[in-house]
């Protein structure tokens, strides 16, 4: 028996260690963020205040938007191509203010986002292609969670970090010169179950304004609700770390997305 893995309790924590997945700080050893999105305006929602500070620590930080956004209005007289053109610009106003200066957009339609191996391998070219130490994307297992882009860019975003490090998994790449990619480490954000927080209490109004940003999804006459809506996530996320307000991440080692009972005590 390998030594120190004589019980469950000591057994995690040296399995953690041994795979370089430090639960107090899984981000120490991060240079380069891939943040992928259902729609334009996620990334910010979901984790703003997180990309502020790694972008303000010297990360790269890239967003991976896989739908165009276009179908999230209620205005009758604004078509979902007008609407698509705008929500690009203002993701790019968006995510300057966080200090993301790329943004890969995969266009796929919006509420349409298909849960299939095209959509999954396009992905992976991105990951191989950008090379990121993490992946972020939306927990696909939120309770209640009704839009079905979130749930299906949860599961593919997985799916893909999974397989990307496998070269017949999309063989085609390696013909264009992108190798497997192995992402070590992934981040869910939109997340029941968090097991890491950063506290957001210094750039929690820089947040809201690059949220703002989104002026088409939030308008003055919707604002007023939003923005309390917002605060209240902050503030629960806060209330379990001990600040005033906080974004809740739940953080593994790529090794946990497959056949590990165990996961969910990360």
């Amino acid at each position: 028996m390998f030594e120190g893995y004589e019980g469950f309790e000591n057994a995690l924590p040296k399995l953690l260690e041994k795979l370089g997945f430090d639960p107090g700080n899984p981000l120490k050893s991060v240079k380069r963020v891939l943040c992928i999105e259902p729609h334009p305006d996620d990334c910010v929602i979901g984790m703003g205040g997180t990309i502020r500070k790694l972008t303000e620590a010297g990360k790269e930080v890239i967003y991976l938007c896989l739908t165009d956004g276009s179908m999230g209005t209620h205005d009758e007289n604004l078509n979902a191509h007008e609407l698509a053109l705008i929500r690009r610009r203002e993701e790019e106003e968006s995510a300057k203010m966080l200090g993301v200066n790329k943004i890969v957009w995969l266009d796929y339609k919006d509420t349409e986002l298909s849960y299939t191996v095209e959509v999954r391998n396009q992905i992976i070219k991105v990951l191989r292609r950008e090379r990121p130490d993490v992946v972020f994307a939306p927990d696909p297992w939120l309770p209640y969670e009704a839009h079905p882009d979130h749930v299906t860019a949860g599961r593919l975003a997985l799916e893909a970090v999974l397989f990307s490090p496998l070269p017949n998994v999309a063989r085609s790449d390696l013909y264009v010169g992108l190798k497997p990619h192995r992402v070590e480490l992934v981040g869910l954000y939109y997340t029941a179950k968090p097991n890491y927080f950063v506290d957001i209490t210094d750039v929690i109004e820089l947040k809201l304004k690059a949220v703002r940003a989104h002026k088409s999804q939030f308008p003055d006459d919707v604002w007023g609700i939003w923005e309390p809506f917002l605060r209240t996530v902050a503030l629960y996320y806060g209330k379990k770390a001990g600040t005033k307000y906080a974004e809740g991440l739940r953080f593994m080692p790529d090794m946990f997305l497959h056949i590990t009972p165990f996961a969910e005590l990360v």
